[in-house]
């Protein structure tokens, strides 16, 4: 992740693709995004963490019970499907932290809890069979990293988290064949300060993106 690419490769390496990778967005039109994460299952908005000020180690310990409905990836496949969408985008990891597929790079994932398995596994073979195109949102941000609120007083958590970023990030554009969609969240600073250029430079987000781009050229 030292290699930094400038402004203008990043533009050059994206722009003869462009057309041609969006052609099917714009055909598409309609798709369905599912807001869907730790939270869910225990009646909480996905703010709740931070609104309702929860302490972390006691948010952590609704993952103990974490079950969802048998199926629910079915049900939602259905109702999209009757609803006319094209694809679907699930939160593969909203800002809890909390993961919905089996990374490598953390514990705290839906197949450590009652559940026990993959979700954007059962979300992608669901969907996939009915021909739509499979969508993912990843937020950048994560509440438990202090080095994301304070990243000059905490430079390696900073860095810890922005390589599980990198190493998570890779893991979904590999695991799951073709991806169609990225949506990325939570990438603004704690304090909403810093210029576009500093808010790429503190996620490393060319890197990011080019080996995106790299692993599903479609993307």
């Amino acid at each position: 992740m030292e290699n930094r690419i400038t402004p203008l490769e990043y533009k050059e390496f994206t722009a003869a693709t462009k057309e041609r990778r969006i052609e099917w967005f714009r055909d598409a039109r309609f798709g369905m995004f599912i807001h869907y994460g730790l939270f869910s299952s225990h009646g909480l908005g996905e703010w709740a963490q931070v609104w309702e000020n929860i302490k972390i180690s006691d948010y952590e310990k609704l993952a103990s019970d974490f079950c969802p409905r048998e199926g629910c990836t079915d049900e939602w496949c259905r109702l999209a499907k009757d609803m006319g969408a094209k694809y679907a985008v699930l939160t593969t990891k909203h800002h809890e932290g909390f993961c919905l597929f089996d990374s490598q790079f953390t514990d705290y994932k839906s197949t450590n809890t009652a559940y026990g398995k993959d979700i954007v596994r059962e979300f992608v073979d669901a969907f996939r069979a009915e021909g739509l195109k499979i969508g993912f949102y990843y937020s950048l941000l994560d509440w438990r990293f202090p080095g994301y609120f304070e990243p000059k007083k905490f430079p390696e958590s900073k860095e810890a988290l922005v390589e599980r970023i990198h190493n998570q990030v890779r893991e979904l554009m590999t695991n799951y064949g073709e991806i169609s969609v990225l949506e990325y969240d939570g990438g603004w600073m704690a304090d909403l300060s810093g210029t576009k250029e500093e808010r790429v430079d503190f996620w490393k987000a060319r890197e990011l993106n080019a080996m995106v781009r790299e692993l599903q050229p479609g993307i």
